[in-house]
């Protein structure tokens, strides 16, 4: 059994094949899609079966508010992109929906960025929400928190060269960039970079305020640098108050490498390449993890995902955010935010009993 990890190990890409990932996640997760070559007319009845891929328990206005009688045969696409952070929701509403537990929004898909293009589909009965594809999801969002342009114009914007947000938050003016948020750019002289802001306006910045040039060359030392940065961080199911989940934690860290990762864990653990899909012992977890690269596997339990950060002595490391974990005397932490675990030393070595996948992203 070594012999055949080590086989895969050597086997494994050492550095991160960002294109051919990319190119995995587009062809493998349907709500991934390039927005470049996204149609200009779509199908009405694709759009309605899209808005009712996920069905919850809910008000039967919010159904109403999703305007189906209002859905043509052929829908023509407008674009544009998000003017702000916005929150992207299964329905169009502000009101949560909660199942068990009053911190989890069952109505929360995803926080988006400034300048997310997007795809505009539908419009909702009381014309305040937009429901839109962006490159990684689809739902609906704001429409006062949306600029809407022709094709042609979010091509030009597309096409710009841009600058990383490096840090967790930043601001431009009075304008909230998260981490791996992509700001464009239009002429630098040194350090100085005058950028395009989504309301058409420009500004100057410098790279030390927390900016890289274009992606950032991946390595080991960087990922596990911006983890530890992130270390405490709330957790914040969906994004919703402009936090981390597990699958987003994920999603942003590697974005800042130009990796387009979907975005929940049931949609990460497609991705990349699968090397286990469960252990019977911890042992087993522990002598697999010792040949798998750290900072690029990725361990998946159902409906969470966790970064394998090698080891420290003998003590396997993760990184994630979680709301709470189940400890190996049985008593349930509520952790509520970004954390480093050592699974010995924190008794959570039974958590090799829930592991579904482990994955590789070669």
């Amino acid at each position: 059994m070594i012999v055949i990890f080590l086989i895969l190990f050597f086997s494994i890409a050492q550095s991160l094949e960002v294109s051919k990932i990319n190119s995995q996640i587009l062809t493998s997760i349907p709500y991934v899609v390039n927005l470049t070559d996204f149609p200009e007319k779509v199908k009405g009845s694709t759009v309605k079966e899209w808005m009712f891929k996920d069905v919850l328990p809910m008000d039967k206005s919010f159904v109403e508010n999703t305007n189906l009688e209002g859905v043509p045969q052929e829908i023509k696409v407008s674009f544009g992109w998000t003017l702000r952070r916005t929150n992207m929701k299964m329905y169009p509403t502000d009101l949560a929906i909660y199942k068990n537990n009053k911190d989890i929004d069952l109505n929360q898909y995803t926080l988006l960025e400034p300048f997310t293009p997007l795809a505009i589909l539908h419009t909702s009965k009381d014309e305040n929400w937009l429901y839109v594809q962006s490159p990684f999801m689809r739902g609906w969002v704001k429409r006062k928190d949306v600029a809407i342009r022709d094709r042609k114009e979010l091509l030009e914007v597309l096409s710009l060269p841009f600058l990383v947000v490096l840090k967790p938050k930043l601001y431009i003016k009075n304008l909230e960039f998260g981490l791996g948020s992509k700001v464009p750019y239009l002429s630098k002289e040194g350090e100085l970079y005058r950028v395009l802001l989504p309301d058409g306006s420009y500004h100057t910045v410098s790279l030390s305020e927390g900016f890289n040039d274009g992606y950032l060359e991946y390595s080991e030392g960087l990922v596990k640098s911006v983890l530890e940065r992130l270390l405490g961080q709330p957790y914040d199911w969906g994004g919703r108050h402009g936090s981390w989940d597990c699958s987003s934690l994920v999603k942003d860290v590697f974005s800042l490498f130009g990796l387009e990762l979907p975005r929940n864990s049931q949609q990460q653990s497609q991705i990349g390449i699968k090397v286990k899909e469960g252990f019977s012992s911890y042992e087993e977890m522990k002598t697999t993890l010792e040949t798998l690269p750290p900072f690029r596997t990725l361990l998946f339990l159902r409906g969470h995902v966790m970064l394998y950060g090698g080891m420290e002595g003998k003590d396997i490391v993760i990184y994630h955010a979680l709301y709470g974990i189940l400890r190996d005397d049985g008593k349930y932490i509520k952790v509520n935010k970004v954390v480093k675990n050592l699974l010995e030393r924190d008794k959570l070595t039974n958590i090799y009993r829930r592991v579904i996948s482990v994955n590789v992203l070669e």
